[in-house]
């Protein structure tokens, strides 16, 4: 019970780091934070059949996703590859679906950051199609951040596509994300819709949907 309570603590501190210090931009401070808890958290003695073997692999492997994101951004990608390997071995070993599914779509972030698009978008695919087998919040919410991903990938040119299929993906986002009331999500889908109808050179649509953005990024976020 002991080591349960440790772990669960450890989330709830990845959790803070996160809403405090990581969205608001100070990446240092929480690229630190995360690696005292993962600290805290390699420290739990485990091995697999332990009843906290699976909890402990699915923090840490949520602690590797937050760091490597906090890389990526720095353009720290071999740093970022290191931990994205460790991550995505500790969400296999978690046999957590939802934890496994986001781990394949940071790593594939990984890749696409690196340059290496291919690669990138395996993962990403792999990670859609545990996503598209339930219908929980996590599974609903996943689904819709992999279309905003390819709503962007398409806007910056990472990947083939045009403009309507930047719309048809944000539509498929907007279509998961509004009823479970993911606020970010649904700010970040009308964004990149914005932007696609802005090279299709749509003034009022772009307009209205800019207009949308800023509302729901005005909203708080809905903890399921």
């Amino acid at each position: 019970m002991e080591k349960e309570v440790i772990l669960n603590q450890c989330e709830d501190e990845i959790e803070t780091i996160l809403t405090s210090l990581e969205q608001s931009g100070q990446l240092n401070e929480a690229l630190a934070g995360y690696n005292t808890v993962e600290a805290l958290i390699e420290a739990v003695d485990s091995s697999p059949g332990d009843p906290v073997y699976a909890q402990k692999q699915r923090i840490l492997a949520y602690c590797l996703m937050r760091q490597a994101n906090i890389l990526r951004q720095q353009g720290h990608m071999k740093e970022a590859a290191v931990l994205s390997e460790r991550e995505l071995t500790a969400a296999r070993a978690s046999g957590d679906e939802i934890a496994l599914a986001r781990s394949l779509m940071s790593h594939g972030a990984t890749f696409l950051a690196a340059g290496d698009t291919d690669k990138g978008i395996t993962f990403i695919e792999e990670a859609r199609s545990l996503f598209e087998k339930g219908t929980s919040y996590d599974h609903q919410q996943g689904l819709g951040w992999y279309w905003i991903l390819k709503a962007d990938l398409i806007n910056a040119n990472i990947v083939k596509g045009d403009p309507s299929d930047v719309i048809t993906a944000c539509e498929r986002a907007l279509n998961v994300l509004t009823p479970i009331k993911n606020w970010p999500g649904i700010a970040r889908a009308y964004g990149a819709r914005a932007l696609a109808y802005e090279n299709l050179e749509n003034p009022e649509k772009a307009a209205s949907d800019r207009e949308a953005q800023s509302e729901y990024e005005k909203k708080k976020p809905t903890n399921q």
